[in-house]
């Protein structure tokens, strides 16, 4: 999945101007909400912020609004504290910075071709402005989580687990990832059990050990109570596509599947990571966990899949610029325009609020193309390596 095409200043730079003209659009966006009222989730991550350092409850127990861990609060206080309007501002920025940076250095881990920076701009910028837009750190964490698996096909082990440990801080479900990694890498383990025990004990270092301890238990109520609104909810996971289908696995069924999901994906990842070179592992060890969070995790929404547009955007590079696919380039074309308009084609098919179908949909697909890409590439290396 790589080529020998070599860097395109001018490429490069017009594409950060596409993720600068993104920057510039959302402040639009933003300062004019500021009357109209434009949908955010920034003001329950800043009334998380002023409750935390008042002492007063995070979590409203109903399952919406705040759900995160109580270091969330704490990770966000630098764009919390500030004024309203700079601090919307200067978080999406901040969100975007973070998780271009990323793009970047996904796209660079497979090609130093500028095209394939391009492409996988096109394709994050579009399944990402929506996150952008409603502030959402779900683009943090993506491009935290892209940092860190670079870092770990690079061996800087440290600043991996500082990435993931903070990533985790910001939202849990990265979780999926650690778990990964502190499987797969040995020299991970013990860095990560540093790495999450100082998350663990930061609250304690800014509010009063009763307090912080009232809060984690509200925490661990309130996200029950967010799993089991996941669970009969409308989102845009695989379980709610099939509920769209017309099939309502029970809460069971659905477990078993996750397990089982998980299982199968820690050993496509250890066979990934002992098989190929480390730049492709590294790769498909974002890839697949992160297609793994848009199909398993209970509150998936369309948004949301701004974290597997790099992915899109990546395989369509190859497809386009190295195996010269016109049928594969066309679909992963497809899916990326159909993931940025995902509600608006559903709504053509169902009525509201069955329109979570087609993302989960488009990626159930992307998912079965990139676990065939994994497979050619490791009979590719295989057979390589029988050759020497």
């Amino acid at each position: 999945m790589t080529d020998v095409a070599g860097e395109s200043p001018r490429i490069q730079r017009a594409a950060w101007l596409i993720w600068i003209a993104l920057g510039l659009a959302i402040s639009i966006v933003v300062l004019r909400s500021q009357d109209t009222g434009e949908r955010s989730v920034t003001g329950s991550y800043r009334a998380a912020v002023q409750n935390w350092f008042a002492g007063e409850p995070l979590y409203n127990m109903a399952g919406s609004g705040f759900i995160y861990m109580p270091q969330a609060a704490l990770v966000f206080a630098p764009w919390g504290l500030l004024p309203k309007l700079m601090g919307e501002i200067t978080w999406r920025w901040t969100i975007l910075i973070v998780f271009a940076a990323g793009v970047f250095r996904l796209a660079r881990l497979l090609s130093r071709d500028d095209r394939w920076f391009m492409i996988a701009t096109l394709a994050s910028a579009g399944t990402g402005a929506g996150c952008v837009r409603n502030g959402q750190s779900t683009l943090m964490i993506a491009g935290l989580m892209m940092l860190a698996t670079v870092d770990l096909k690079d061996q800087k082990w440290w600043r991996a687990t500082v990435l993931l440990s903070l990533a985790f801080a910001f939202k849990p479900v990265s979780i999926v990832l650690i778990l990964l990694v502190a499987a797969i890498y040995p020299q991970m383990l013990w860095r990560l059990a540093i790495g999450m025990s100082a998350v663990g004990v930061a609250p304690f270092l800014t509010q009063r050990p009763d307090y912080v301890i009232s809060q984690f238990v509200a925490c661990y109520q309130n996200s029950r109570i967010a799993f089991s609104v996941g669970e009969t909810g409308h989102w845009a996971q695989l379980f709610g596509m099939l509920k769209v289908a017309g099939l309502d696995l029970p809460s069971p069924v659905q477990q078993i599947g996750r397990l089982t999901a998980a299982v199968a994906t820690l050993g496509v990842c250890w066979i990934a990571v002992r098989r190929l070179p480390a730049n492709r592992s590294a790769f498909y060890l974002y890839a697949i966990s992160a297609c793994y969070l848009m199909l398993f995790n209970s509150r998936t929404e369309g948004s949301t899949y701004a974290m597997v547009g790099p992915v899109y955007g990546i395989l369509l590079s190859e497809a386009w610029l190295v195996r010269r696919l016109s049928v594969a380039t066309l679909g992963y074309s497809l899916a990326i325009i159909a993931t940025v308009v995902n509600f608006d084609l559903a709504l053509l098919v169902v009525r509201r609020p069955n329109e979570i179908w087609l993302a989960p949909l488009i990626c159930v697909l992307v998912t079965a193309c990139l676990l065939g890409r994994l497979t050619h590439d490791i009979r590719m290396s295989s057979e390589k390596s029988d050759a020497q």
